[in-house]
């Protein structure tokens, strides 16, 4: 849960010599809940089809040398939201008061690594592998992490600045200013997402280092003649 300021607004109209107070409620609860699901492993794909997948990887290699996937980590971030509405409505008068109840937000992870079925054969291969493509897993939860955080506080100010309740209204305009309060959230955590995204690529980039795909190169000396053998049979070189 990402805590916010109580906040207890109620504002009121005079109409016709009749007091119409839209009344005193709960702060506005917003929960931020970053979630990653259990890391799945597949090693059903052969070395060849692996070199098929598209990745966001930037080749740190030379132009004349010739980078090959040996696995790599999949996953998305998926942000969901769902806002639920407190209020009141006065029928005799047709005025009514409208806020936000809860705004709950979800950052799910569901990473997947793929290791080529060859090099899985091998304990030092797989686990060499294995040991890189979860550094992408953790940058992604530090990510989540991250902007949890900012998320939740993004909307709080944007709701803070604008009213986090609205009121007294005319009943028929309470679904139009009901989508407009709506449309503030998802516009903010559209927004954040974006900077979510390039901070992302960003820094899984950063992961696939030189030195880092060289240090996953030389961590199975044992296995290098099989590699070679493997790499000449696949690719042809």
């Amino acid at each position: 849960m990402f805590g916010i300021d109580p906040v207890i607004l109620s504002s009121m109209l005079i109409l016709a010599g009749n007091t119409i107070t839209c009344p005193a409620h709960d702060p506005t609860e917003i929960n931020v809940i970053p979630h990653t699901a259990k890391v799945m492993y597949d090693y059903t794909n052969s070395l060849g089809q692996l070199q098929s997948y598209k990745t966001d990887t930037v080749d740190p290699y030379e132009f004349q040398g010739q980078t090959i996937t040996q696995g790599f980590m999949k996953g998305q971030i998926e942000l969901r939201h769902k806002i639920m509405f407190g209020q009141v409505k006065e029928e005799r008068s047709g005025y009514g008061c409208l806020w936000y109840d809860t705004i709950d937000i979800r950052l799910n992870i569901d990473p997947k690594i793929f290791i080529a079925k060859e090099l899985s054969k091998d304990k030092c291969m797989r686990e060499s592998i294995i040991e890189h493509e979860l550094k992408h897993v953790r940058v992604d939860r530090e990510i989540v992490n991250k902007y949890a955080k900012s998320m939740g506080q993004s909307v709080y100010n944007a709701l803070k600045s604008r009213g986090f309740s609205v009121g007294p209204i005319r009943v028929d305009r309470m679904e139009e200013v009901k989508s407009k309060m709506q449309r503030v959230v998802k516009q903010v955590l559209e927004l954040e997402y974006k900077k979510l995204g390039i901070e992302r690529r960003e820094r899984q980039r950063a992961v696939d280092s030189l030195d880092e795909y060289e240090r996953v190169d030389n961590e199975c000396p044992g296995f290098e003649k099989k590699k070679k053998k493997l790499y000449k049979d696949v690719f042809g070189n």
